[in-house]
């Protein structure tokens, strides 16, 4: 006899705006995947387990949707068993997660009922309400999702007014990394680094170079994907290399990386590289604006020496009026294939592609 196949859930993934196309892309690996806005993927899977290895989403929640014109009737009795059922689903769900205090996030958080609500869930999940509580829940109004002039919702529910509660799934959001053991300053978020290497395109045929690696973001995620080749970290830093090589060690993933010290632009190196990378220093926590455009324009220089024909080049920087100048100014063999925008936090990154067209 057949197993009758796992219920299928809706999921809420939480993305930054710039990666939404990469992580719906990821998660159509798991069920549909449909975006909703540039900071939200509303998925359908029953696979809570492949939805905890997205890498390229903030944070990801189980959603229930309860018909209701008030929050006050989300306090009912059957309300609050559902809510708790779904709390111990995601407890029994691998890895399993452990979780020390609730927190309700919510407009209105510090009014009556949504305290009492956030007490109710609390009592249910036998846990304390924290300040910090990692058990997240986020209480918003259900609005009419339309993708393409069809619900994105999956089953099609009944119109009305209504209610979701988005249960995070995981203590930590899924962008804070386990293997980001070293708080090393000006670290890449790595749901960008990830979707930058997306657009990269790194294949497992590739040799690849971080011109400027720091704590080693962008090649500790490659790692989760196709190896390259051959993988090359290079900085300045000794202390971000030795952040570098714990992180490596934490994640636990297959494939050699050379940590290497030196300043890249002038120290010897094999070259041949067929993508290459770099988020140089951008004068917030680390470097100067004024010498930025100088630093931008030396590693273009210093990676047409290094890349090996047809080979690509990705710069992620905040220094977008900088890098546009230094384009206009003329790139080499380089030619500019696309401008990628990122949002983060007040923050603006842009990701700018190159791709070597001559020598």
């Amino acid at each position: 006899m057949t197993a009758p196949a796992a219920p299928a859930h809706d999921i809420v993934l939480e993305v930054l705006e710039g990666c939404a196309p990469f992580a719906r892309a990821e998660a159509q690996q798991l069920g549909e995947a449909n975006l909703v806005g540039p900071t939200e993927v509303r998925l359908r899977t029953a696979d809570l387990t492949g939805v905890k290895s997205l890498r390229r989403v903030v944070a990801a929640y189980l959603v229930l949707r309860i018909p209701a014109r008030r929050p006050t009737e989300l306090l009912e009795t059957s309300v609050q068993q559902e809510i708790a059922e779904s709390i111990a689903l995601i407890r029994r769900s691998a890895p399993k997660p452990r979780f020390t205090g609730v927190r309700l996030r919510a407009a209105g958080a510090d009014t009556a009922p949504m305290r009492r609500l956030e007490s109710e869930i609390a009592a249910g999940a036998d846990l304390p309400v924290q300040e910090d509580g990692d058990l997240v829940v986020r209480v918003r109004k259900a609005k009419d999702l339309l993708v393409s002039g069809r619900s994105a919702l999956a089953p099609a529910l009944p119109p009305g007014p209504a209610w979701e509660l988005l249960i995070r799934l995981t203590p930590r959001p899924l962008a804070t990394r386990a293997w980001r053991t070293v708080n090393y300053p000006g670290a890449v978020n790595a749901a960008i680094a990830a979707s930058a290497l997306d657009i990269l395109d790194v294949g497992a045929e590739d040799s690849l170079l971080d011109m400027t690696c720091g704590s080693g973001t962008f090649l500790i995620e490659q790692l989760h994907e196709a190896v390259p080749e051959r993988i090359v970290g290079v900085d300045l830093s000794a202390e971000a290399l030795a952040a570098a090589s714990a992180h490596q060690r934490a994640a636990r993933r297959r494939g050699r990386i050379d940590w290497l010290q030196g300043d890249v632009l002038t120290m010897p190196l094999e070259g041949g590289f067929t993508r290459l990378i770099s988020n140089p220093p951008w004068g917030t926590l680390l470097g100067e604006h004024e010498t930025n455009e100088e630093l931008l324009r030396a590693l273009l220089g210093r990676a047409e020496e290094l890349a090996a024909p047809s080979a690509r080049l990705a710069i992620l920087t905040h220094e977008i009026g900088r890098m546009e100048s230094v384009i206009a100014g003329g790139t080499g063999s380089w030619s500019l294939l696309q401008e990628h925008r990122f949002f983060q936090k007040g923050h603006h990154p842009r990701l700018f592609v190159f791709e070597r067209t001559q020598g």
